[in-house]
């Protein structure tokens, strides 16, 4: 059964400009919210859990949508973040909030505009907003099971307390309007606190860095985390399309941003695997659906664009696709062939050892006593070693054991983790000052693994040392 939101619409009156004079004024930065059917959920808008999970409320009055969320997300791009924000007491996080409405019922609406508040800090948050906004998303969500006649009034002023909250303790607040299409148009951040706007400035200046324009595009992240189920790319590539300047025109933002999904699919195509491909294609199909936008929202003023031969495009990275999994498979087989004689043969041999020291065992049992001790002197000392240290033996094997489990049990591949992705961008920069530095680090952890475990090291080199002795003294 089809939902009000998959039927078709007919353009609302209050749509947002297309071209006027004024939008570019209010409306200084254009971007879009990938949708490769052309057309977004606003019923989705606020449910998401990258980077962290929102607390929300969407729900449809029958008049309109009201949507209201908030989210914390971790914005720290320094290496090591966790050390350095427990060294130095700081901390990355920023909270975004979002207060927005549909420009007419679900079945009509085309745009949904409202605002993104940004709390600079956790004090901030939690002293001017947090109890409060979260008491209005759980009194909007309640309206859904109501069944009165005044539930969109209702649901319109806990919308307005909520707006209030946000905008008495915000830092910084910007407007936006998100199309059906994806499109999406940002007005410039303002700050609340001109001490805070001044001081943010004079950082980004200094730095060489437009601190609007990075404003605008976090709240874009946001807006497109809310909105958007991250496919065919990580998560954490947040930068394959940013916000671009709506200027004088129409146009060349579009090309940008077509530009921009191009330049993603070329690199992914680049890589030597398949997956890459792979996600290059739905790149790809991300490009001809913003494409279609394009050519219904500009109709004759669509032309000029850039021309790219995508039927062929999608055909060579099908190819590369499936030559890589033909080549990966053919290796896996091998290695799997490979593998399975290696532990075929291994088991073999170990069950033959097993048998031989079982049966010699059996065999020399009966010699192995005080009466002839004599006759096999070596063969006693090392029974006799091997019941005096019955239970080191015990536990270095469950030791042994317990330490196999743990490095098989988890996935240690550092580039998926943000200590690995820090690790390798440090080398990059400071090779030589990192490799002296990893080399103190594994010398300092193993002599101090050492000195703080001194008694279990010697009591598992001591029964080491006794056994050589044995046969050196043979």
């Amino acid at each position: 059964m089809k939902s009000a939101e998959d039927s078709p619409t007919k353009p609302s009156i209050a749509s947002s400009a297309e071209g006027s004079s004024s939008s570019f004024v209010h409306r200084p930065y254009a971007g879009w919210i990938p949708t490769v059917n052309g057309r977004l959920s606003f019923r989705h808008v606020g449910d998401t859990r990258r980077p962290t999970e929102s607390i929300f409320a969407n729900i449809d009055t029958g008049e309109e949508r009201i949507i209201v969320a908030y989210q914390r997300r971790p914005l720290s791009d320094i290496l090591f973040p966790r050390l350095i924000h427990w060294a130095r007491d700081i901390s990355g996080d920023f909270w975004f909030t979002l207060t927005a409405k549909s420009n007419n019922s679900p079945l009509l609406a085309d745009q949904i505009s409202g605002k993104i508040h940004v709390f600079k800090c956790r004090e901030d948050w939690r002293a001017r907003a947090d109890k409060q906004l979260r008491k209005l998303i759980g009194d909007l969500w309640q309206l859904r099971f109501e069944s009165q006649i005044d539930v969109p009034a209702q649901a319109n002023l806990a919308f307005d307390r909520a707006r209030q909250v946000v905008e008495e303790g915000a830092d910084i607040e910007i407007e936006f309007d998100l199309e059906r299409n994806g499109e999406v148009y940002f007005s410039q951040p303002r700050f609340k606190e001109e001490a805070l706007q001044r001081a943010s400035e004079q950082f980004a200046e200094h730095d060489g860095h437009n601190i609007r324009k990075w404003v605008a595009d976090q709240c874009y992240f946001f807006l497109r985390d809310a909105a958007h189920a991250h496919q065919h790319h990580e998560p954490s590539s947040d930068t394959i399309l940013i916000l671009q300047d709506h200027k004088s025109d129409d146009v060349q933002w579009r090309k940008n941003v077509i530009y921009s999904l191009h330049y993603a699919i070329i690199r992914f195509k680049r890589d030597p695997d398949a997956r890459s491909s792979l996600r290059a294609m739905g790149i790809l199909a991300y490009c001809k659906s913003f494409a279609d936008c394009c050519k219904a929202k500009l109709k004759e003023d669509y032309r000029d664009f850039p021309d790219f031969n995508e039927d062929a495009l999608l055909q060579s990275l099908q190819a590369k696709a499936n030559e890589i999994a033909v080549a990966e498979q053919i290796v896996a087989n091998r290695q799997n062939a490979s593998i399975s004689k290696a532990v075929a043969s291994r088991t073999v041999v170990l069950a033959f050892v097993a048998i031989v020291v079982a049966t010699i065992a059996i065999l020399i049992q009966p010699r192995i006593s005080n009466d002839d001790k004599e006759n096999f002197p070596l063969l006693y000392q090392v029974s006799t070693f091997a019941a005096e240290n019955f239970f080191n033996f015990i536990g270095a094997s469950a030791l042994i054991i317990v330490l196999t489990w743990f490095t098989t049990a988890f996935n240690m591949a550092m580039d998926n983790r943000r200590l690995g992705r820090s690790l390798l961008e440090a080398t990059y920069v400071r090779k030589r000052s990192a490799i002296a530095l990893l080399s103190l680090s594994g010398v300092l952890v193993i002599g101090g693994t050492i000195w703080l475990f001194k008694p279990a090291v010697l009591s598992m080199l001591e029964p080491i040392a006794d056994f050589l002795k044995l046969f050196s003294a043979s």
